[in-house]
């Protein structure tokens, strides 16, 4: 697989599970301020569904991937529970 398709990937997978994240943690918290560690623990798991997900991509994961990984779905997560929370 090319390189810069690979880059790509490994940006806009967690970019896109991010915001399903986000999507998923405002609908179960129903904007309700004591459940926001469920919120929270939604993204940690759509963080951990990358482990599975890219290898059948056909994407290999390095050990310093995960950093961006990780900070490509936070950045998707808490701009759209934000936005959801906010509108």
């Amino acid at each position: 697989m090319a390189m810069d398709k690979v880059g790509l990937i490994k940006t806009l997978v967690p970019l896109v599970l991010g915001v399903i994240a986000g999507l998923i943690s405002f609908i179960i918290t129903d904007g309700i301020r004591s459940r926001d560690p469920l919120g929270i623990i939604v993204l940690v798991f759509f963080i951990y569904i990358h482990k599975f997900l890219l290898p059948k991509i056909g994407v290999s994961l390095e050990t310093k991937d995960w950093v961006a990984i990780s900070f490509m779905c936070f950045a998707g997560w808490y701009m759209m529970w934000t936005f959801l929370l906010n509108v």
